[in-house]
């Protein structure tokens, strides 16, 4: 996306908000649905990066039960994300909500939403020591290089971590390994966009392959300290920093209290 289209995709104001301490899943997912409600009642944006108090496994909005989880991750805390796509291990990664409402511009065409953050992202990534790309573009110039060479056209059935699974949208270095992968969901035109960028190999899912894996001297504490204005300023025009007030932790705390409530009910039925 070339610089005067994403002008044209932004809009006012945005909230930023980096959590200075890590949190649970329930109050991680409780907080991001907690922003896209606000989303939902009339123009407000917010950005939010955070982290994860322990290794916790989220499925994605529309995946199947744990049961399909391989054996380590069975173990964890888990807790079901508002956005689709495959299964996430947050351990040793950053995670970053997008929540816009329905005035946005970019909801005309929501999917352009991925780029628009993608795009800043990986020059952020690269300039942190990292050589990255979009995916799309890692294949485009694959296929140029090797022509005669068929591409495999996949599996029918999607591996369960979503670091195992390709799109065109995700980031991936220069070996093709994905990095960064999003997922959105739209409700009534707001949109929330999950990202999680991984930094580095966790024991309980050896497969996956970090940035400070591949770029030894990839720098993390650079990363942390310009990632929330980044992708604020991909989707606004100026930004409010702040934190989340006292009434919106305890509205989260609530709404964790009456889905474990129902849960119980559902068990007893």
């Amino acid at each position: 996306m070339n610089s005067s289209t994403s002008a044209t995709m932004r809009c006012e104001t945005v909230r930023v908000i980096a959590d200075s301490a890590p949190r649970t899943g329930h109050m991680n997912m409780a907080l991001d649905e907690l922003l896209l409600n606000q989303s939902l009642q009339g123009d407000f944006a917010a950005v939010r990066v955070y982290q994860w108090v322990s290794p916790t496994l989220t499925l994605g909005y529309f995946q199947k039960e744990l049961r399909d989880a391989p054996e380590p991750l069975q173990q964890l805390d888990c807790v079901r994300r508002l956005s689709g796509g495959g299964a996430i291990l947050h351990d040793r990664e950053l995670t970053y909500s997008c929540s816009l409402p329905a005035s946005h511009p970019v909801r005309r065409d929501p999917s352009l939403l991925y780029s628009l953050v993608h795009d800043p992202l990986i020059e952020l990534l690269n300039s942190c020591g990292a050589e990255v790309c979009l995916r799309s573009d890692y294949l485009a110039a694959r296929e140029r290089m090797h022509a005669s060479e068929k591409v495999s056209a996949g599996t029918e059935v999607e591996p369960f971590l979503c670091f195992l699974r390709s799109n065109g949208n995700d980031i991936v270095s220069s070996s093709g390994i994905k990095v960064v992968g999003s997922a959105q969901r739209r409700r009534r035109g707001a949109i929330l966009q999950h990202g999680s960028i991984l930094l580095q190999s966790s024991p309980l899912a050896p497969q996956l392959t970090g940035l400070r894996d591949l770029f030894p001297d990839f720098d993390t504490q650079r990363l942390r300290q310009e990632l929330p204005q980044v992708i604020a300023d991909a989707v606004a025009c100026s930004s409010e920093i702040g934190d989340f007030t006292a009434d919106e932790l305890a509205a989260a705390e609530q709404s964790i209290a009456e889905q474990d409530d129902c849960s119980r009910e559902n068990q007893q039925l």
